[in-house]
């Protein structure tokens, strides 16, 4: 091919291809909003309720207003916790106005409390709107300490109380009809209170709660309700917090030694702490092992209060794994025996070497 016939072939090409369009900013690629725009507005974000007794809902209704001139959609509503939205007006023309209407449940709340909702809005410029609804949580029926903690229970060996003084400000002829017990070793009883009883900060008829946990109660936490039930017109309900944990009257730690592998000529020991929360000091009578070979020693750390267990493999013991126990005679009548699993295996000795 020819000098001439290749430049005519480029130049009929170049005349012939479609323009390519140069690249363009991102700013150019957005379209344009269609239509009018809507606009959001809350004259009052806010509404506080006031003083309101514990245990009521109370409501409030915010009004939305659309300032712009297309329509306004509410996409979404957001309650946080403790606050649930009943209704909302979804669609709200250029000019007018829609409401949200929001309630708190005070069940569980004392004290100045603040719920929050949040609305979604298709307005761009204000896409979410926050509304919030304040007040101070009150009980008609005031507790005094209002909670019973039991932080030293110990299972099997005493039992322990907790005194609560109840009065109400507003109300004269206060009674307690009953009080109820959320579980058979939560004993209760009430009466009116003496003149010794009586807390200073209350007035009118105070009454005395008396919430007993049983030394039946069994080993672990405790967190529960006493529900008080009075004449009162307007908070006939109060609930007092029991909370805590039940110890066993011995604990042990760990409860049970996985040795794992063991050589018994290296001459290694593990040890076991354990411990009395009992108000009777603990006495150890006996103690044996039922693994053939295992050394077991005793050694008191606090007279009465606790000792540690050592327990170390000897060269007697048989290869192969082991599976059995420590047991401990104690002078306790609670606890006449402490058992502690032993798990291993023997994977050197000298008899077998």
């Amino acid at each position: 091919m020819t000098r001439h016939l290749r430049l005519a072939i480029l130049t009929l090409l170049v005349v012939t291809l479609p323009a390519v369009a140069a690249p363009t900013k991102q700013s150019d690629q957005t379209p344009e909003a269609s239509g009018p725009a809507p606009k959001a507005a809350v004259d009052r974000p806010v509404v506080d309720m006031g003083s309101v007794p514990v245990g009521e809902s109370v409501s409030a209704d915010f009004t939305i207003r659309n300032e712009g001139e297309g329509m306004l959609q509410i996409l979404q509503v957001n309650p946080s916790c403790g606050c649930t939205v009943a209704q909302f007006d979804k669609e709200i023309a250029p000019g007018g106005s829609g409401t949200v209407h929001a309630t708190v449940d005070t069940e569980n709340m004392a004290g100045p409390i603040a719920k929050t909702v949040t609305v979604y809005t298709n307005d761009q410029l204000n896409p979410s709107i926050q509304l919030t609804i304040k007040a101070e949580v009150r009980p008609f029926l005031i507790v005094e300490p209002g909670y019973a903690r039991f932080t030293s229970v110990v299972h099997g060996d005493r039992e322990h109380d907790s005194s609560q003084v109840l009065w109400a400000d507003d109300f004269d002829n206060l009674k307690i009809l009953d009080v109820e017990s959320p579980k058979p070793w939560i004993e209760t009883e009430f009466h009116q209170a003496a003149a010794g009883e009586r807390s200073e900060d209350g007035t009118g008829p105070q009454w005395v709660v008396g919430i007993k946990i049983d030394k039946s109660a069994p080993i672990g936490p405790i967190a529960d309700y006493v529900v008080v039930k009075t004449n009162h017109p307007k908070q006939p309900v109060a609930r007092i917090a029991v909370s805590g944990f039940v110890r066993p009257i011995v604990a042990v730690t760990p409860p049970d030694v996985k040795f794992g592998d063991v050589d018994p000529t290296k001459g290694q020991s593990w040890g076991v702490l354990v411990r009395n929360f009992g108000s009777s000091p603990l006495e150890v009578e006996s103690y044996q092992s039922t693994v053939p070979g295992l050394e077991v020693k005793v050694e008191p750390i606090k007279a009465g209060q606790q000792f540690k267990v050592i327990l170390t493999p000897t060269e007697t013991m048989a290869e192969g794994s082991f599976d059995g126990r420590v047991e401990i005679q104690t002078n306790l009548p609670q606890q006449k025996t402490i058992a502690i699993e032993l798990t291993g295996n023997v994977v050197s000795t000298k008899a077998g070497s």
